[in-house]
């Protein structure tokens, strides 16, 4: 995670410090926390109390970041190993089995060519299935996932987060959810974290808001 394009604020504890607060010093509380994590530093002065908690959430955001490049890390080295450990089982399973061509009379032009694998016994071989093949139609890759999540701030597994939902052909009751996965993956977050989605997503909507603000009086 690129400290200078996100950083890791989980809602529960910024609205946490902002209770009773008035708007403006929400505002001025999360202008100081975007400027200090992507610029370096504050330009204006906070009053006592939203400097207070501007510094109790930075040493929070502090500890977030950490932990995340830390778990990032990890999976990243568990998934060397797993890719390892799948590639070694495909070759010991493809040297047990003997590919038998098989052509349908009925439809020779079609069916040419077309090859199954049948193991010792005489029964066909289930084909081994990444994760990361997209068999749904708008579905993400796991490094899309990761991607987002990354840029995002969304600590989640996104092994987990697919292979959850293809096991489920990318269907939440009888909605398809594969075309708005984005809204997934933070919901996927919230239940993980425990917050409600309604909320963070009004508190992500302010965020963007002040965020475009601060960018707009750079620009300036």
């Amino acid at each position: 995670m690129d400290k200078k394009t996100s950083f890791v604020l989980y809602p529960a504890d910024f609205l946490a410090a902002v209770h009773n607060f008035r708007k403006n010093e929400v505002a001025d509380l999360i202008i100081a926390l975007c400027e200090t994590n992507f610029y370096g530093g504050v330009s204006f002065k906070m009053s006592g109390l939203v400097r207070q908690r501007f510094e109790m959430l930075q040493e929070t955001i502090e500890k977030n970041n950490a932990k995340y490049l830390e778990m990032r890390e990890m999976r990243q080295a568990n998934g060397a190993k797993g890719g390892s450990k799948r590639q070694a089982k495909l070759k010991q399973s493809s040297s047990k089995t003997q590919a038998t061509t098989i052509t349908s009379p009925s439809d020779e032009s079609e069916k040419e060519n077309e090859s199954v694998n049948v193991n010792d016994s005489g029964e066909k071989d289930k084909a081994v299935e990444s994760v990361d093949k997209q068999e749904y139609v708008g579905a993400p890759s796991v490094d899309e996932v990761a991607a987002y999540a990354k840029e995002s701030g969304y600590t989640i597994d996104p092994v987990a987060f697919v292979r959850w939902n293809e096991e489920r052909g990318w269907m939440n009751g009888k909605k398809y959810i594969a075309l708005d996965w984005k809204k997934a993956v933070r919901k996927w977050f919230c239940k993980e974290n425990g917050l409600e989605f309604s909320e963070m997503e009004t508190m992500a909507d302010i965020c963007a808001d002040m965020l475009g603000k601060v960018k707009a009086v750079q620009n300036d």
